[in-house]
């Protein structure tokens, strides 16, 4: 079940892992602002909800959203506009594409009368070299990236952003070949027939 408010009862030593191996190295730019939604990274699912936050504990009264979770935008509901972790459950927009990676960690304060975040203003990075495997939460292979992406691991780099094209119309194949010989019996030309059954001709130059 998600984090119930009873749990926060005072003040006490927690661990809080900050982990930035998702980063393939040091990259600047490519990060703008937006407002997530604090209560979505509070999930039912426990496990789910360990890979969200960190420095969770009985005592804790600041527990952290941690960086490299990727996020989505809501596109329908109260908090449309905003954005909350990719979902691929979800039915509010945040199932359909993922938007960038949280660049920072977001303290949270837990009290009686629930989360509360100082500025729920933060940082969405759309572009950089990662390493997908190390992030936070690792999407499926089917999930839909947008910005610019790149996974960098095992000395390969694999686009993750951007979509296939639509397929392009067959091709012509050839059914047949006339060769044109002359007296000395060098091939001076001749035609070529198409599956689309229009002839050709081939010119040796």
């Amino acid at each position: 079940m998600a984090l119930p408010i009873e749990m926060v009862h005072g003040t006490g030593l927690t661990t809080v892992e900050e982990n930035n191996e998702w980063r393939f190295g040091e990259q600047t730019g490519g990060v703008v602002s937006v407002t997530i939604v604090p209560e979505l990274f509070n999930v039912d699912d426990e496990t789910l909800r360990n890979k969200y936050l960190t420095g969770v504990s009985p005592t804790a009264t600041t527990i952290y959203i941690r960086s490299g979770i990727p996020l989505a935008k809501i596109t329908s509901g109260t908090n449309k506009g905003a954005y909350g972790p990719y979902d691929p459950k979800a039915t509010d927009g945040r199932q359909t594409a993922i938007a960038g990676l949280l660049e920072s960690a977001v303290a949270v304060n837990v009290t009686y009368s629930g989360w509360q975040v100082d500025d729920t203003y933060v940082g969405l990075r759309y572009r950089g070299d990662i390493i997908k495997s190390k992030l936070p939460v690792v999407p499926a292979g089917e999930a839909k990236w947008g910005g610019c992406f790149y996974d960098v691991e095992d000395d390969a780099v694999t686009a993750l952003s951007g979509s296939a094209g639509a397929a392009g119309s067959a091709g012509v194949g050839v059914k047949s070949i006339t060769l044109t010989k002359n007296s000395s019996g060098a091939i001076t030309g001749g035609t070529w027939v198409g599956t689309d059954n229009k002839s050709n001709t081939i010119t040796i130059a």
